[in-house]
């Protein structure tokens, strides 16, 4: 379903190549993380890794965490990611993975910032997101955006605001 404005039609969401949402993903650094857990959805900002070549996201976390902890009760997790004017929403399956290789192959320097004694400390863990479905609005950017939005109320049409679709990963 596409959106105009307020007005909404039925035509179908435009296909989106996976490799276009994998993009988007590697350039938005944080998204935010929806699990369920007996109390309800609950949501979080996290940093994520995305690894294309194997279909999934990472994140790092403490195995203490209430992600983690969600994550062991119901695998079932939701990302949101925002930046530029791009827009993906991710569902997938989530597992925890304690492996210590894993979690020193992902580490980074803002890892550090988290825990500054290294991967081996706070018991850190990486949650495994392996996404299926992703709802995208891979927009212009902030400056076209506006520029098309003053267009379109200039010329009395709805502006191009970029293209709105889905893609099964």
């Amino acid at each position: 379903m596409t959106e105009d404005g307020d007005k909404q039609t039925d035509q179908k969401p435009e296909a989106i190549k996976p490799e276009r949402v994998w993009e988007m993903i590697d350039r938005i650094d944080v998204a935010m993380l929806v699990t369920r857990s007996d109390q309800g959805m609950r949501g979080r900002p996290m940093s994520t890794i995305p690894k294309p070549e194997r279909g999934l996201v990472y994140v790092l976390t403490e195995s203490t965490s209430d992600a983690a902890r969600d994550v062991r009760e119901n695998g079932s997790v939701f990302l949101s990611f925002q930046g530029r004017g791009d827009h993906v929403a991710l569902h997938g399956q989530a597992k925890v993975e304690s492996d210590k290789n894993l979690v020193r192959e992902l580490w980074s320097p803002g890892a550090k910032v988290f825990w500054p004694e290294g991967p081996e400390a706070h018991d850190v863990v990486a949650l495994a997101i392996d996404p299926d479905h992703a709802d995208v609005w891979d927009g212009h950017g902030l400056l076209r955006g506006i520029a098309n939005i003053v267009r379109g109320a200039v010329e009395g049409r709805s502006p191009d605001l970029g293209t709105r679709g889905q893609a099964d990963l």
